[in-house]
């Protein structure tokens, strides 16, 4: 279920990619980026998700097919860095674990914590970012979030490393 579920994501990615290439070659190509696995820097950080590509684009939002994770760089620059990164990972998150939004999220904070850049002050300062954007349909409301965010912080179990490239 979870394969069809991302073959789907992936096909409408495709068409979407391909309608706007055909509406505005130029357009598209300007504004459309794939970055190959390990080569990302965000925000002065090289971030990898195994072998799996980013797609640098202009679109509402961050997003994950099966293949690949796409970035509005412009949406993340005036984000706080941990933020920027801990976004990265939770569309990793997606890569490794399918459509969990607790999973992803789990993931994101035990690789950051495990890289050494996120402690529990800058799990606040994220959820305080969380807190001002809101949430949409697919994340829980920020509180509810962030303590699912803390709970993952705390645990100590191990992390699967098939998506840090290492």
């Amino acid at each position: 279920m979870r394969s069809a579920a991302r073959l789907v994501v992936g096909l409408a990615l495709c068409l979407a990619l391909a309608a706007a290439s055909h509406e505005h070659p130029a357009a598209a190509l300007e504004q459309s980026k794939l970055v190959a696995p390990g080569r990302l820097v965000v925000a002065g950080r090289r971030l990898s998700c195994g072998a799996t590509a980013t797609l640098l684009r202009d679109f509402e939002g961050f997003a994950v097919s099966s293949t690949v994770i796409m970035l509005n760089m412009q949406a993340l620059k005036d984000l706080p860095r941990p933020v920027q990164w801990l976004i990265y990972y939770h569309e990793c998150g997606h890569i490794l674990f399918g459509p969990s939004e607790t999973a992803a999220d789990c993931y994101a904070v035990r690789r950051a914590r495990r890289e050494g850049w996120l402690g529990k002050q800058s799990l606040d300062d994220i959820c305080a970012v969380f807190n001002i954007a809101g949430h949409g349909p697919m994340h829980p409301d920020p509180e509810q979030r962030c303590d699912q965010l803390r709970q993952c912080f705390a645990k100590k179990t191990s992390l699967s490393t098939s998506g840090d490239g290492k």
